[in-house]
């Protein structure tokens, strides 16, 4: 069962994707956070993240945010100048900027336009389409009205969130919905929502044998290691990975400094890194690695982390 690298705006850039895949392995797809048409043209930032100089040797499947026909083949003939022969449409982005515009999980109650939307796509034969979703924006059966859509489309997967947009990560996952979906839907299906240890891709494996993939995303950015657990004979020993974790943090640091205007921007842009980074590390230096007023002393808490972490038996909780 194929793992899949959910991406999420600010997080999974270009230079987290290579370094991780570099670093971990594992990870079959990493997705880039979603292009969009803003102003009538794209933002440079997202021209940039899915440049093919700036993604080579990493497996990547850029994802769009269209609201429309002429917005996806818009995007898509972006995607296709640069060399990509996939694209990923979010239908499923649950944060009220998006979603109150008809874009994301905010199209979903809009039966014609996810039509209209999905039917563009056989403009493009050359290139090959996904989707993720989420069952609805409003409700759990939002997704009944657009199943035999969904169906009719020449798609080589659907990612499915099982909650609804509203909830966006709030509450529980919906189960009982997702089952029902997977009973309806003709396309290989790619599981997504709340996976975030080895027991917890074990679990969904175990239940649901079928499933194409299983998509990470929050669960990855908070323990990046868990992907080279789940291929190869030879696993490391907690001591090897928290070291591992530490070059890695390192190597992410150095491209910070590298690209930042100012230490300022440099702090903003590391303590950022920490809102999903290992949120099972000793907790008092994890916040001084949070609180930290300059780069020296940053980097200075962080190596107190790890050093205070090897130091402790973590058990199974790393995992």
């Amino acid at each position: 069962m194929q793992l899949h690298f959910a991406p999420l705006q600010g997080y999974t850039t270009a230079i987290y994707r290579k370094l991780h895949h570099a670093t971990w392995g594992g990870v079959a797809q990493y997705y880039t956070p979603f292009v969009r048409i803003e102003k009538g043209g794209f933002r440079n930032k997202d021209i940039a993240d899915i440049a093919p100089h700036n993604n080579t040797d990493t497996p990547v499947i850029p994802q769009m945010l269209p609201r429309d026909a002429q917005e996806l083949q818009q995007i898509t003939l972006l995607f296709l100048e640069n060399g990509y022969t996939h694209a990923d449409i979010n239908m499923g982005c649950p944060f009220p900027p998006v979603a109150l515009h008809k874009r994301g999980s905010g199209i979903l109650p809009y039966k014609e336009m996810v039509e209209q939307l999905l039917q563009a796509t056989t403009r493009y034969p050359e290139m090959q389409y996904s989707v993720k979703m989420r069952l609805g924006w409003e409700n759990r059966n939002e997704w009944k009205e657009l199943i035999d859509i969904l169906n009719a489309t020449r798609l080589t997967h659907i990612t499915l969130h099982p909650r609804i947009g509203r909830q966006q990560y709030k509450g529980n996952v919906d189960m009982e919905a997702f089952e029902e979906f997977a009973q309806h839907c003709n396309h290989p299906i790619i599981y997504n929502g709340d996976v975030n240890s080895i027991a917890d891709i074990q679990k969904l494996q175990a239940l649901y044998p079928q499933l194409s993939g299983i998509m990470m995303g929050r669960g990855l950015l908070a323990r990046p290691y868990l992907s080279t657990l789940l291929t190869g004979d030879l696993k490391p020993s907690n001591a090897e990975i928290i070291e591992q974790t530490f070059a890695f943090h390192n190597a992410l640091f150095e491209t910070l400094q590298a690209t930042s205007q100012g230490e300022t921007q440099l702090l903003q842009r590391a303590h950022a890194l920490w809102e999903y980074f290992l949120p099972h590390a000793p907790r008092k230096e994890r916040k001084a690695v949070v609180k930290s007023h300059s780069a020296t002393q940053y980097q200075q808490a962080v190596e107190k982390l790890f050093t205070s972490w090897l130091s402790q038996d973590m058990g199974d909780e790393i995992f």
